[in-house]
């Protein structure tokens, strides 16, 4: 019986990314765009780990592609790794509408996202799947990330349900094929109109 719906933020809750963040901070310093889309494959698992900030993990990328100079700039980094934050601002007002009917429906609503502690200091007051979730995960409070075992199990935990009693909707195929290891049924989420064929399936699978 499917009791739980878990959303993850990125890309599902959030309006998608567009690299226009990593085009803004070539302007600002001159280094390509690409070297700062590249932060996410080298960097980005520590700062979503809440082990580094984003002005160190900009200035680890930048020192590591040989502009000492201006990795060096606190105040630049700072800004850069703000604008980061701010990029993943805008929500999807037709996600967060369907996650609170699920909710008011019964189900069990729970948030399970790679997040940096930043974020949540500027924004999580703000979004309205996460004052309304009954468990949030987020990998900076937790030090786990997806796709490791345990961050899986946490969430569960917190929302009370077991692994083949709960959906998971995650745009990174890595992520969901870990979570249905566990007996989750995970979904790679490429849309709103996909997701809801995937829980009705879900539903029609499991019952509720």
């Amino acid at each position: 019986m499917i009791k739980a719906v878990i959303f993850d933020y990125g890309n599902v809750i959030s309006q998608t990314q567009t690299g226009d963040c990593a085009e803004q901070m070539q302007s600002m310093t001159g280094v390509p765009a690409e070297i700062f889309r590249s932060v996410y494959d080298r960097f980005r698992f520590e700062f979503d780990r809440g082990t580094i900030t984003g002005a160190q993990m900009y200035s680890q990328l930048l020192e590591a592609e040989g502009y000492h100079e201006l990795s060096a700039n606190k105040e630049l980094m700072e800004k850069i790794a703000r604008l980061d934050m701010e990029s993943w601002r805008p929500v999807r007002e037709d996600v967060t509408a369907w996650g609170l009917a699920l909710k008011e429906q019964g189900f069990k609503l729970g948030i399970l996202s790679n997040m940096p502690t930043e974020f949540l200091q500027y924004y999580e007051d703000e979004i309205e799947l996460f004052t309304a979730a009954h468990y949030a995960c987020f990998s900076c409070r937790v030090k786990l990330i997806k796709p490791e075992k345990d961050i899986y199990l946490d969430v569960l935990q917190g929302l009370g349900v077991k692994p083949e009693e709960a959906v998971f909707f995650d745009d990174m195929a890595v992520n969901i094929e870990a979570a249905c290891k566990l007996g989750i049924n995970g979904f790679v989420w490429t849309g709103l109109e996909q997701g809801k064929k995937d829980w009705q399936q879900a539903l029609e699978q499991h019952g509720f």
